[in-house]
């Protein structure tokens, strides 16, 4: 072996790039079994027909399959990146997000406040602009009206 791409191909002194199957080329090569599946495999990654994977030297064949468990070993697995932020994630059913608790909050205060005097309390307290306050708004009251429907 020359050198190695992360991941996914490696070239191959004497045959070429070895590439891990496509989602295409996986979903054909799930339709074979035993020993004709495994050798597609090899082949494919090397761009061949089984019938010119069949006609290498079996050294290089041997070389093609250490590449193929090379890289698909775990090692060469890249790391799952790290879980969304818990504010980000789906919220389970009954659970309330984080803008619907701000949304309910902001509704108890508009109620409290004297008309008029939301929109300035809004820009000093929270900080938030006013669309993103009545979004917020408007899902507390879309879940409220879910929770009562159930």
């Amino acid at each position: 072996m020359l050198a190695r791409t992360p991941f996914t191909e490696t070239e191959i002194e004497g045959v070429g790039t070895y590439r891990l199957p496509n989602q295409w080329q996986g979903q054909r090569l799930r339709r074979l079994r035993g020993e004709e599946r495994h050798t597609a495999v090899l082949a494919i990654g090397c761009g061949m027909t089984v019938r010119q994977f069949n006609k290498l030297p079996a050294d290089k064949q041997h070389e093609v399959h250490k590449t193929y468990l090379a890289l698909m070993a775990p090692s060469n697995v890249v790391p799952l990146a790290d879980p969304a932020p818990a504010y980000t994630r789906a919220i389970p059913r009954g659970h309330l997000s984080i803008d619907q608790k701000l949304g309910r909050r902001l509704l108890r205060n508009k109620a409290a406040l004297h008309h008029g005097h939301f929109g300035p309390w809004l820009d000093k307290e929270e900080g938030l602009s006013r669309h993103m306050a009545s979004q917020c708004m408007a899902l507390a009251k879309v879940s409220e009206g879910e929770k009562r429907a159930a």
